[in-house]
């Protein structure tokens, strides 16, 4: 077998490889869904500052934004199960990209909590007291005026850390995923060919990166639009 860079198997190579893009797409879609809403609950949270509730989220957020994220995620998926079978509960048939969804989604929300808290707070005084003087509840005021506003802010950072989790998806192979990563490595070790398969591998993680950055652009458009038709509203009742 030569040494040479063979560019006809990476092209061969692709599209077996792409075939694995599903559970990339899959655990970053969930924990970006999940994640976000948990963040601006927690975002909330902390902006009324609850004491004790308040603190254990701050606690919970440093850890997340202070710690690797495989050290998070073999906590979690050799931790949990330890600890719940002590309690005598049995979690052996547990698939591991549940606890891969779990890591992923407190990562999106630790990090979403700040980006949201920022976010919340940006938004105008006069648009939360013209809320509360229509007779808006605190809740209505939040998911009528406060949080569409906030999340406009917060589209750039949020898109940044989703663009996180798709790399972070990198290292799921190391609890028995078998994703894009997992199968070029094992595609490699039968054909000796990594380089080329890593190329492919690269060129896979380089689209979905663009399509996230394109979308987010288009969202916060499309977002900011519609915050401001929210604040014309408002001013006209």
């Amino acid at each position: 077998m030569g040494q040479h860079f063979d560019a006809g198997y990476m092209i061969r190579s692709f599209p077996v490889l792409v075939g694995y893009v599903h559970i990339t797409v899959f655990i970053t879609l969930i924990a970006a869904i999940l994640g976000i809403i948990l963040g601006s609950i927690i975002a909330i949270v902390r902006i009324k500052k609850t004491l004790v509730i308040s603190q254990l989220l701050r606690i919970f957020i440093s850890f997340v934004r202070g710690t690797p994220f495989l050290v998070q995620l073999f906590l979690v998926y050799f931790g949990v199960p330890e600890l719940l079978s002590h309690m005598g509960m049995n979690v052996r048939n547990v698939p591991p990209i549940l606890f891969v969804l779990v890591v992923f989604t407190l990562y999106v929300a630790a990090y979403g909590a700040e980006i949201m808290r920022s976010s919340i707070n940006a938004v105008a005084e006069g648009e939360k007291e013209a809320a509360a003087s229509l007779g808006m509840t605190a809740i209505q005021s939040y998911t009528r005026v406060i949080l569409p506003q906030a999340f406009a802010l917060a589209i750039p950072p949020l898109i940044n850390t989703v663009i996180s989790v798709v790399k972070g998806t990198a290292l799921i192979f190391n609890v028995g995923i078998v994703d894009i990563m997992r199968k070029a490595d094992l595609m490699g070790g039968n054909s000796q060919r990594n380089l080329e398969l890593f190329v492919d591998v690269a060129v896979i993680y380089g689209i979905l990166i663009f399509v996230l950055t394109f979308t987010g652009r288009a969202l916060e458009k499309r977002c900011t639009i519609s915050s401001r038709s929210t604040q014309l509203q408002s001013s006209e009742e």
